[in-house]
């Protein structure tokens, strides 16, 4: 049987692996096309690129996922935190709601895959665009 100082350590281990995945995610999404657009010819190569709009798109949507990502795991601390300090609010709809939110792991997993395909995606494309085919 696992003791509070495992559950405590694994949550603790979690914790540090998912603020530092989307400090990572979000820096490459918005330093990615810094990177790709500081080179000799790349801003030229990737502006005149009809992938254009698909590229950015692509950046900005794996952004966004870590934004709504960090936006629904604020909500549903808060929700957890308010029935801790106010028993009563456990049997309210909206924290059984958030509650179940918080502990579904499929939603981060999901969001965070996202991120990672559309950044991936939107790498590909504008190296392969600045390599040739």
């Amino acid at each position: 049987m696992a003791t509070k100082d495992d559950v405590k350590g694994h949550f603790d281990n979690y914790s540090e692996y998912s603020k530092t995945l989307r400090s990572w995610l979000v820096a490459y999404g918005i330093g990615g096309p810094v990177l790709f657009l500081t080179g000799h010819d790349a801003p030229d190569k990737i502006s005149h690129s009809p992938l254009l709009e698909l590229i950015i798109s692509l950046f900005v949507s794996g952004v966004a996922f870590q934004i709504l990502l960090a936006f629904i795991n604020k909500w549903a601390a808060w929700h957890m935190y308010k029935g801790e300090l106010d028993r009563s609010y456990k049997d309210t709809s909206s924290y059984g709601v958030w509650s179940w939110i918080n502990e579904q792991n499929w939603i981060d997993f999901l969001i965070d895959l996202g991120a990672l395909l559309a950044f991936s995606v939107a790498t590909y494309i504008v190296l392969h665009i600045l390599l040739g085919s």
